[in-house]
This record gives structure tokens, C-alpha cells and sequence, in this order.
């Protein structure tokens, strides 16, 4: 896992309560399969924004980007990387 998806791990096994540590989380399972519930995810979105310092776009706010933490990291990766295009 490289740092960013470390750190989207660790955001989702806090909402999961998960024990292990985040590295040892499968970036592929899905996020209810690791116990994360609807409420988790709306916590998720928050933890996500106050920790990269963006904002989901409600359209990005979608069962498709909340599937895995790959999916979530690649969104927010994408997200990251098109804010520092615009700032730039």
C-alpha cells in the first residue's frame, strides 16, 4: 500500500472498528464486508475532507467510490490531484 492508501486504511478501519492495524486491511474488500454501515460511510466522507482538506463532490459521494478502499483512494487521489491543478 503505498502512504496515501495507508492512510484512507486507517480512516476506514477507525469507522469499522476494525483491531488490526490498517496495512494488514484487503484494499479490495468491501467496506461492509470490513463493518463499515451507512453511518460509517457518512463518517467516513467527513473524516476524508477534514484529513486531505478537500471536499466530495456529491456526485462522488456514490456506492461505486465507497466500495473498497482502492476505489476510495483512487477518488480521493484524483480529487487531490485536480485541486492542485487548479491551485497551480
Amino acid at each position: 500500500m503505498d502512504p496515501l492508501m495507508v492512510s484512507v486504511a486507517e480512516a476506514v478501519r477507525r469507522r469499522a472498528q476494525a483491531p488490526e492495524p490498517a496495512t494488514a486491511l484487503d484494499p479490495d474488500a468491501e467496506l461492509s464486508s470490513l463493518g463499515v454501515s451507512s453511518l460509517g460511510v457518512a463518517g467516513l466522507v467527513g473524516d476524508l475532507e477534514e484529513m486531505f482538506a478537500f471536499r466530495f463532490p456529491d456526485d462522488a459521494v456514490t456506492p461505486e467510490v465507497f466500495r473498497t478502499i482502492r476505489s476510495l483512494t483512487d477518488t480521493v487521489r484524483a480529487h487531490r490531484a485536480q485541486q492542485s491543478q487548479q491551485a497551480g
